[in-house]
């Protein structure tokens, strides 16, 4: 599965991804509004979950990164969580590196996630959480259609600091 818009090529995590998957698991300015950064024992693990065969059913994430078309560099990663109990709903989410960031890259492989999301796994509805702060990421979703659903107060802890999130939706607008 793979999917390609004009810029960019979305293809699922393998374990030769490795470097860029720490590079961005551990950048402080990408894991800033994300989560704490893990040592790289846990991060590991992670990885390999990730890297598993994912299938819709499972509360497994599809993880695919994200390479540009000109230059075939890896420059993030997107995907989508399933939920077991809720098999019609999913969670987005994505990480860019910082320097690709401002270019249209992140708008433009969300869209070909959402278009699989919908056009060929069936979800109904699209959520994504952004912890409030995270201004870039809120931008992008209301861009990309999402609402806010909720206001979750004091919901995550990154760096000793408590901070609230949000929940946006996106349904299907093909059903």
């Amino acid at each position: 599965m793979e999917l390609i818009t004009p810029r960019l090529r979305l293809r699922p995590l393998t374990k030769n991804d490795w470097q860029l998957f720490k590079r961005l698991n551990q950048n402080p300015d990408v894991m800033a509004y994300v989560a704490e950064i893990q040592v790289q024992q846990a991060l590991k693990s992670l990885f390999d979950e990730r890297c598993t065969r994912w299938q819709k059913q499972t509360d497994a994430w599809l993880t695919l990164v994200i390479e540009r078309v000109d230059t075939e560099e890896c420059i993030g990663l997107h995907g989508f969580k399933s939920f077991s109990d809720k098999p019609n709903i999913a969670e987005l989410g994505f990480m860019l590196c910082p320097t690709q960031q401002g270019y249209g890259f992140a708008f433009e492989a969300s869209k070909a996630v959402i278009d699989y999301a919908f056009l060929h796994q069936g979800y109904d509805t699209l959520l994504a959480t952004v912890t409030v702060g995270n201004n870039a990421s809120e931008q992008l979703l209301n861009k990309l259609g999402f609402t806010v659903f909720q206001v979750i107060k004091q919901n995550y802890q990154i760096g000793g600091q408590i901070f609230d999130d949000l929940q946006l939706t996106l349904h299907n607008p093909h059903r």
